[in-house]
């Protein structure tokens, strides 16, 4: 019997008890009564057991609810893991095999980044400056000169493809020898061109005009130049702007088993090569002229590396195509950077060897066989974040030249300093002691030149030789 029902029927008995109810009819009412109550009692407190289980259960419940059991977070976070991983598996793929795009408004990845196809990357670039000669009778020299002013414009126009426009407004002053100055001024397409970077096999094609990859200087636009001027081997075999043609340009990372970086690239372009080119002949020499260059990247130490790179160049001299002409050309780059990047120390040295075997059309008397040779030598150390000293050696022969001599040479030295105002802003102070040795006799001249680079717009990657 349960204690409830135990103390309701004790009081219930004496409460009889002490009203004197002593009647045998009395006492059965009594025991009938007694039993009724125990049974309620005992079904009263049968059904509080089933409330309270069912309470207890019910509070499980709502504490599942509200904090979910560690296994259902775990499949949650699984499945939430697994969608993760699918996404970037269908990312990947899409980067690594892209397919060409029906609609030309496809916003897309692209080797430039961000999609703007309809909102291209747009830099100008400033570069001018000022000179002072010891040949007070040089007025090329002795003179403030904007030389360039740069539009670059740059936009992915597929998923594998980009586009690229740069206009150039140019200020040349040359003196003739009679001493008299010409100033040619006026707006050239430097660059325009559709580079397919997403070529099978780690191919990749430029089709338009371009510069081409002969050795490591070339392909640098005045503004991204490590001194004032290109070195005087760069100038006298590939023209006064570098080499620019127009054609196509394909290049391959070449697989190897020593694991290093080998490009090959192959580009098959007019032989005009620009006005004032010394090895092409123009836009009368016979077609097409054929560059070549192959680049080894190898990482020395984890601060180090060391990039050497060969070039050819094969064309026409003339509209014969018994005349030719055949450059040859050796690069290597050596860089380091101190281990502690918050020091900005850097070293940088970097030549280039040139050697020209042409024929020269002289007309009556048929050709004349030419060989000739250049190099330079520059080295490099960054002083802080902001600051540069180096010195450049230059030594140069003229082929084909129409005012220098075969025997001809000149030599250079020139020390430099660079100064980073801000990322946008650059100065730069060079002095330049150059001997010239002709057929004639011999003469030397030091210039001083002052040189100013300003950046508007979005700002491009910094060139190999700054390390900031």
């Amino acid at each position: 019997m349960r204690p409830l029902s135990f103390a309701c029927i004790v009081w219930v008995a004496t409460a009889g008890v002490a009203a004197g109810q002593t009647d045998p009819q009395a006492d059965k009412d009594l025991a009938k009564l007694l039993d009724r109550l125990t049974k309620r009692i005992d079904a009263l407190e049968s059904r509080h057991e089933s409330d309270q289980q069912r309470i207890t259960e019910l509070e499980k419940r709502l504490e599942r609810v509200e904090h979910p059991a560690t296994e259902k977070k775990s499949e949650q976070e699984e499945q939430r893991a697994q969608e993760i991983e699918e996404i970037k598996e269908a990312v990947k793929a899409e980067l690594s095999e892209p397919q060409p795009s029906s609609n030309v408004f496809d916003l897309s990845l692209s080797g430039y980044g961000a999609t703007n196809q309809m909102n291209p990357s747009t830099t100008l670039f400033f570069d001018g400056g000022g000179s002072v000669s010891s040949r007070g009778e040089n007025k090329a020299l002795n003179r403030f000169n904007l030389r360039e002013v740069e539009a670059d414009f740059r936009a992915a126009i597929s998923p594998s493809a980009d586009g690229v426009v740069i206009l150039t407004w140019e200020e040349e002053i040359a003196q003739d020898r009679n001493g008299d100055i010409n100033t040619d001024r006026g707006v050239d397409i430097e660059e325009s061109y559709i580079h397919f970077h997403s070529l099978p096999h780690d191919l990749s094609l430029k089709f338009g005009k371009f510069r081409n990859v002969f050795g490591a200087n070339n392909v640098l636009h005045t503004h991204d130049l490590p001194q004032v001027d290109r070195p005087l081997a760069i100038r006298s075999f590939l023209g006064p702007e570098g080499l620019l043609t127009t054609g196509a340009s394909l290049s391959w990372i070449v697989p190897n088993p020593w694991d290093k970086y080998i490009e090959a690239t192959v580009q098959v372009v007019n032989s005009d090569g620009g006005d004032g080119s010394p090895i092409l002949g123009g836009p009368n020499a016979d077609n097409p002229a054929i560059v070549g260059h192959v680049k080894y990247f190898d990482d020395l130490t984890e601060t180090s590396s060391l990039e050497i790179g060969s070039s050819y160049l094969f064309g026409s001299t003339s509209r014969d195509s018994d005349f030719d002409a055949n450059l040859f050309g050796l690069d290597v780059t050596y860089r380091w950077v101190d281990p502690d990047p918050s020091r900005f120390h850097s070293w940088v040295f970097q030549s280039e060897l040139f050697w020209a075997k042409n024929d020269i059309d002289r007309g009556l008397f048929r050709s004349h066989r030419n060989s000739s040779f250049g190099a330079y030598l520059f080295g490099q150390y960054q002083l802080n974040r902001n600051w540069y000293a180096g010195l450049r050696a230059d030594y140069t022969e003229f082929p084909n030249s129409q005012t220098r001599s075969t025997g001809d040479s000149d030599y250079a030295l020139s020390p430099y300093l660079t100064w980073y105002v801000t990322e946008f802003l650059r100065t730069r102070l060079e002095y330049q002691h150059r001997r010239f040795d002709r057929y004639e006799g011999a003469g030397s001249e030091d210039v001083v030149f002052l040189q100013v680079t300003g950046v508007i717009g979005a700002h491009p990657p910094h060139p190999y030789w700054v390390n900031r």
